[in-house]
């Protein structure tokens, strides 16, 4: 088989349209060989994209002015935590009605009434709040409070939308499909959470009458003047609930400051409970009889929630 001629340097390692392939001198032939990859009708690249952002890029010769990344993708974009079921899709890109939406291979186009952007990191994104009220279609509630947790921020990571800014994007579109679950989930945002499994022990815990958590509370321990963040705690009654994910077990460093972080509290009369992926996600039944059996016959005073639990996965 022959060896196909190198493309001019102009377009290799981008993406690239066909007029703009004869403009460089490059031949229709020489577009259906084999090295060449097409993401998308009308678009070629010399490497294969990998990553989200790489088939976004890819995309961006095609995309229309005004159009946004938008939904499971902006969110992607933005950073936000979702569940592995929104990990893999189309590229999601929306315009503003009544513009007919992007219909391509690979594409899941969206006409929407109201629509607002921003540029990140070379991209155009859906602005934060856009994209919380996006997902309210596609998500669980429960996931959409989590995602709402991550934007408002937490002590280690900026916020990207405050509360206001949520409400005020439901209202545009309290019309819409998922109108419900946003209602549901904006009272139920709180800054301080580091990841989605802890806003769904939040959850959790609240629908089980575990009154108001503190999110991430400070609290001194030893005599050093150290200061621990517990994910979840209720300090009046000194019990913390921490979230212990895959790298809590496998990093030898972070297990042994979970052990040290536990030892500290204990000393300080906290009572502690580990809370795993199994717990959350596996078997809850089995970990609401544990709660009972570690936290017996306390009332805390909470109102039980309304808490959809089959529908939450990892």
């Amino acid at each position: 088989m022959r060896t196909p001629q190198p493309l001019p340097a102009a377009l290799a390692g981008v993406a690239f349209t066909p007029s703009e392939a004869r403009r460089a001198g490059v031949s229709a032939s020489r577009l259906r060989a084999r090295d060449l990859y097409s993401p998308f009708h009308g678009i070629h690249l010399s490497v294969a994209p990998g990553s989200l952002r790489e088939r976004c890029q890819a995309y961006l010769p095609l995309l229309a002015d005004g159009a946004y990344f938008s939904h499971q993708t902006g969110a992607a974009l933005l950073g936000v935590p979702l569940p592995v079921t929104q990990d893999q899709g189309p590229l999601h890109v929306s315009v503003e009605f009544p513009r007919s939406p992007p219909r391509a291979r690979g594409v899941a186009g969206h006409s929407l009434g109201s629509l607002a952007g921003q540029v990140v990191e070379g991209l155009p994104v859906s602005t934060a709040a856009h994209v919380w009220c996006q997902l309210s279609g596609v998500l669980s509630r429960e996931d959409l409070v989590a995602v709402g947790d991550h934007l408002v921020g937490a002590r280690k990571r900026p916020a990207l939308a405050d509360i206001d800014e949520l409400v005020v994007a439901a209202d545009e579109l309290r019309r819409t499909k998922g109108a419900r679950a946003r209602a549901w989930a904006l009272p139920r945002i709180r800054p301080g959470a580091d990841s989605r499994p802890e806003t769904l022990l939040r959850l959790f815990l609240e629908a089980r009458g575990y009154g108001w958590l503190e999110v991430n509370h400070p609290v001194p321990v030893g005599r050093r003047g150290v200061v621990l963040h517990p994910d979840l705690s209720i300090p009046e009654r000194r019990l913390a609930f921490e979230y212990e994910g895959d790298g809590h077990r496998v990093e030898r460093r972070q297990w042994h400051t979970d052990i040290e972080r536990r030892d500290l509290l204990e000393a300080e009369g906290w009572r502690v409970v580990r809370v795993t992926s199994h717990d959350l996600f596996g078997d809850r039944d089995a970990f609401a009889e544990r709660l009972n059996r570690f936290v017996p016959n306390v009332a805390f005073g909470g109102a039980k929630g309304d808490i959809r639990h089959e529908s939450w996965s990892a």
